[in-house]
């Protein structure tokens, strides 16, 4: 039973996710947790087709690739270790070959596309703030892929520039009218703790900023479930950084009062 927390209490969404409902979720590993749940309530929720992507940048440029029907960037493919990977999508997406990697990549931005078109509620999930920027092209990529740290300058972004990257992609999204932001709340300890919280500060005044903006943006606080709500170590994983099956039922009831009929 879950005992001694600040309960939060959220507000109801007008709309509601019922059995006929199509959802679609793009973001970071929590994304990817909090789906599990969904499709297992059941409802119709298909999760991470680009697998997990953990800067907002990256999640918008994704979109994009596939609302614009562009052809896959090729300079962005890498090998490494026999297996072939594209600097846009995470390593779970990989394939024996150039080619394959390539009809492969095809396939999900298709797939995406019609999947968008069909979308009531799109959920984006961001995990940081951030970003490894190519040195050779510039461009910032949504996993490195184990390739040498120096082909790479790591930087972080400013809520301002994920407010414009959102900007940039909302007119293809904008058919959409439920657009539901959330701040993973799962620690990248990668970036040290201190560091991880100025990156989930940036992550969450740019969805305050974003919401603000555009009416049809909702935001979500599993954020501020697992960490002002729950807060307490026991309602992570044995890795102290992933929440537990408890906590993960615990944030997905609070999602199910607020946005589920």
């Amino acid at each position: 039973m879950l005992v001694q927390k600040t309960e939060l209490i959220i507000d109801k969404n007008p709309d509601k996710i019922t059995k006929s409902s199509r959802v679609l979720g793009v973001g970071s590993r929590f994304s990817t947790l909090l789906f599990r749940q969904m499709a297992e309530a059941p409802f119709y929720a298909r999760n991470n087709p680009y697998g997990n992507l953990y800067n907002p940048l990256s999640v918008f440029h994704a979109l994009q690739s596939s609302l614009e029907n562009k052809p896959v960037n090729t300079d962005m493919l890498v090998e490494y270790m026999g297996k072939w990977h594209h600097y846009d999508f995470h390593v779970d997406v990989q394939a024996d070959s150039r080619s394959a990697l390539l009809r492969r990549l095809e396939e999900i931005h298709d797939e995406t596309q019609k999947e968008v078109q069909k979308t009531d509620f799109l959920w984006l999930t961001f995990g940081s703030a951030f970003v490894f920027k190519l040195n050779s092209s510039k461009h910032i990529v949504a996993n490195c892929h184990k390739t040498p740290g120096r082909h790479f300058v790591k930087r972080l972004l400013a809520p301002e520039e994920i407010v414009a990257g959102f900007r940039h992609v909302y007119p293809a999204l904008h058919h959409i009218k439920n657009i539901v932001l959330m701040v993973s709340p799962i620690f990248q300890l990668n970036d040290s703790l201190t560091l991880n919280s100025v990156s989930k500060s940036v992550l969450r005044y740019a969805c305050h900023s974003i919401m603000s903006e555009f009416p049809f943006v909702k935001y979500f606080p599993a954020y501020e479930l697992m960490h002002s709500d729950l807060r307490d170590y026991h309602f992570y994983e044995d890795d102290l950084v992933t929440p537990t099956t408890e906590s993960m039922q615990y944030i997905f009831e609070k999602m199910k009062t607020a946005y589920m009929e």
